[in-house]
C-alpha cells in the first residue's frame, strides 16, 4: 500500500506541474508536502524548472510506455530494497513526460521576459501577441463606434439611456424608455479582443473573441431577450417575472437567474451550453423539444441534426477563458489552434492532415506569450513549427 500511495503522490505532482490537478487533488498534495521537510524538499527537486528542462531533453528519446513497464517490473522485483525517495522520483520521472512532456505546459510567466526568436522562426516574438479589450458597438441608428480607439467614456441614447464605457466594460443605465420604441444595439468583438457588457437589468455578459451580441438598450416589461453569435459567459440577474432568453442559431436558452457559457461559432458543427449554477431550459425545435440543464452539465447540440447530448463536465475547462485561462483536455491540436487563433489573432496551417489529430492537454494564461507553448509542443517530438508573419505552420 505504501508503494501505491507514493505512485499516487507522483501522479499528483505530475498533474500539478501540468495544471491538470483538481482542487481536491491539490489539497491532498499540499497535505503530503506539509507532512515533513523532506517531502517539501523532494517536491521542489522534482518540479524544479532547470531540472525539468534537462530531463525533458532526455525524455524526448524515451519510449514512455516501455519505461513504465520497466519501472513497474522493478517495483515488483525490488519492492523491499527501494526507498521512499527512489520510488517517488522514479514514478514522477515517468509520469511527468506523459503528462507534461506531451502536453501544452502551463505558463504563468514567460521565462526571462525577453523577445527572443523561436528555433524555427525568423520573426520576433512580438509578431503574435495576446488579445486586448476591444470591441465595436453599432447603435440602433446604424452609427458604429470603435470602443478601443474612440476615446468615448459616455454615450446618451435617444431614449435618454446613459451608456458608460470604461476599462473594457460597457454599462447601461436602468432608465425606463417611457413607452418609446425599443432600441437595439449590437456589440461586436473582433479577433484578438474581449469585452464585458452590463445590460440595463444588471446582467453581465462576457464576450469572447469573434463574437456578436444583439440586445435591447432597455428590456420590455415581459421578457429579456438577446441574440448571440460566437461565445459568451452570462451572469443573469434574477427576475422571476421576466425570463432571460438567449437566441443562438435557432436554439432558445431560457433562464431566470443563473451563470452559464454558450459557445456557438459559425465554423463549428455544434453549439455548447455549459451551466455553472442555476438552471436553464433549451429548446431546439418546437415546444416539445425542451432540455433542462443542471449545474456542471453541458448540452451539445449538433447543428445539422438538432440532436442534443447532455454530459457531466468540469465546467472550469469551458469557462476558464473568462478568467484568463485556456484549458484543454486531450484535444486535437486543430481544435486547440482554432481557439487560440481567435484570441492571438493568427492564421495556421498543417503540412499534412495527420498532424491535425495529434492530441495535447494542459492550459495557459491567455495574457501570456504563445511561443513557449509552441516550443513545448515541438519539444514532444510529435511536430515542428515555423512562423511566417502571423501564420504558424505545423510540420
Amino acid at each position: 500500500m505504501r508503494i501505491q500511495h507514493l505512485i499516487q503522490v507522483a501522479r499528483l505532482i505530475a498533474k500539478d506541474t501540468s495544471n491538470q490537478i483538481s482542487p481536491e487533488e491539490k489539497e491532498r498534495l499540499e497535505s503530503w508536502k506539509n507532512e515533513s521537510k523532506q517531502n517539501l524538499k523532494l517536491y521542489d527537486r522534482i518540479v524544479n524548472w532547470d531540472n525539468f528542462q534537462e530531463r525533458n531533453r532526455e525524455w524526448e528519446s524515451i519510449d514512455a510506455d516501455h519505461a513504465w513497464e520497466q519501472f513497474s517490473a522493478r517495483i515488483e522485483k525490488e519492492r523491499r530494497v527501494l526507498n521512499v525517495r527512489q520510488i517517488l522520483i522514479y514514478a514522477a520521472a515517468i509520469m511527468l513526460p506523459l503528462l507534461v512532456g506531451g502536453t501544452v505546459f502551463y505558463y504563468l510567466t514567460v521565462r526571462d521576459g525577453n523577445s527572443e526568436l523561436t528555433a524555427e522562426s525568423s520573426i520576433p516574438v512580438a509578431a503574435i501577441n495576446p488579445g486586448t479589450q476591444n470591441a465595436v458597438i453599432i447603435l440602433d441608428n446604424g452609427k458604429s463606434i470603435d470602443l478601443e480607439n474612440a476615446g468615448i467614456d459616455q454615450l446618451v441614447e435617444k431614449d435618454g439611456s446613459v451608456i458608460t464605457n470604461e476599462n473594457g466594460q460597457l454599462k447601461y443605465s436602468e432608465s425606463k424608455k417611457s413607452g418609446k420604441e425599443q432600441l437595439r444595439n449590437t456589440l461586436i468583438v473582433p479577433r484578438g479582443g474581449e469585452y464585458t457588457l452590463v445590460l440595463s437589468d444588471g446582467s453581465r455578459v462576457f464576450l469572447n473573441s469573434v463574437s456578436k451580441l444583439v440586445y435591447p438598450v432597455v428590456f420590455d416589461e415581459k421578457t429579456r431577450e438577446v441574440s448571440l453569435e460566437g461565445e459568451a459567459y452570462f451572469e443573469i440577474e434574477k427576475d422571476a417575472s421576466k425570463p432571460f432568453i438567449v437566441n443562438v442559431e435557432g436554439v432558445k436558452i431560457e433562464v431566470l437567474g443563473t451563470s452559464f457559457n454558450v459557445k456557438a461559432y459559425s465554423e463549428e458543427a455544434s453549439i455548447f451550453t455549459t451551466l455553472v449554477e442555476g438552471k436553464v431550459k433549451l429548446n431546439t425545435r418546437g415546444e416539445n423539444n425542451d432540455c433542462i440543464l443542471l449545474p456542471d452539465q453541458q448540452a451539445v447540440i449538433e447543428k445539422s441534426s438538432h440532436s442534443v447530448a447532455v454530459n457531466e463536465v468540469d465546467v472550469q475547462q469551458f469557462i476558464g477563458w473568462k478568467n484568463g485561462l485556456y484549458s484543454f483536455a486531450d484535444q486535437p491540436i486543430e481544435d486547440i489552434m482554432r481557439t487560440l487563433a481567435r484570441w492571438y489573432d493568427f492564421e495556421y496551417e498543417f503540412a499534412s492532415d495527420s498532424l491535425k489529430a495529434i492530441h495535447f492537454e494542459g492550459g495557459l494564461n491567455k495574457y501570456d506569450n504563445i511561443y513557449p507553448v509552441l516550443d513545448i509542443m515541438q519539444g514532444t517530438g510529435k511536430l515542428k513549427y515555423k512562423i511566417e508573419g502571423k501564420k504558424i505552420i505545423f510540420m
